[in-house]
């Protein structure tokens, strides 16, 4: 003997609704490839004078511990992704560290918020004498500051209460996408669907590298080392 079973409509319904969402997971899935490359930046080390000797990184400030002056990718750069047709960027997040910003460069689009999380076990006040309405304002352990940043840039942004906190913010239109940076200068983009771009690397005020990069579905993308500043 066989027994039916009866599906109501409205669980029909939901499981109508549970293989849409499905298919469009795993065609997001499918579309979103890893872009991995990687920032060679010239060694301060290298050319040893009696005032790199006697240098500290950034000086001793209370959070980190001293130490020589080095050449450091994962704070100084930026390296995005302009172009295609995201809604909204990914990979783009700011935050404070070990007393100082991460990254010190940072983009977003113009007209939207920059949101910095304070990580640091103490509260910072970040402000920008570029940035209508970017007061100082303490932002305790675990907060967020966000502000709307205006078209134009760079600007400049300093904590009020640590002056060796320092940073820079550009706008970018069409900004799509930013790569996790490594200490060693490498980077890595992640869920970034098929198109073209121009990927681009910023150091502090500068735009110091663009290229144009095409990505194909389904197809991990590895991007030949870049120089910057050095042969």
């Amino acid at each position: 003997m066989i027994s039916l079973i009866k599906t109501s409509p409205s669980r029909r319904r939901w499981r109508v609704l549970g293989l849409f969402l499905g298919s469009l997971a795993l065609g997001a899935t499918a579309f979103a490839v890893p872009i991995r490359g990687r920032v060679r930046l010239p060694d301060p080390a290298a050319e040893e004078t009696e005032s790199n000797h006697e240098f500290y990184w950034r000086v001793w400030n209370g959070v980190v511990d001293p130490r020589p002056q080095q050449a450091d990718p994962a704070r100084e750069l930026a390296v995005i992704l302009v172009g295609g047709s995201l809604e909204e960027p990914v990979g783009c997040d700011h935050f404070l560290r070990g007393g100082d910003l991460y990254p010190r460069t940072m983009v977003v689009r113009p007209g939207t918020a920059l949101s910095i999380e304070n990580r640091d076990g103490c509260a910072h006040e970040l402000m920008s004498e570029d940035v209508p309405d970017f007061a100082p304002l303490a932002t305790s352990p675990g907060n967020t500051r966000a502000i709307t940043i205006p078209e134009g840039g760079p600007y400049h942004i300093q904590d009020r209460l640590y002056s060796h906190v320092e940073g820079v913010v550009h706008t970018e239109e069409g900004l799509a996408a930013c790569a996790k940076v490594g200490d060693d200068g490498s980077f890595l983009f992640e869920g970034v669907p098929a198109g073209t771009f121009q990927l681009r690397v910023l150091q502090g005020t500068e735009t110091v590298h663009t290229a144009d990069v095409t990505v194909e579905e389904g197809e991990p993308l590895t991007i030949d080392p870049i120089s910057i500043g050095g042969d």
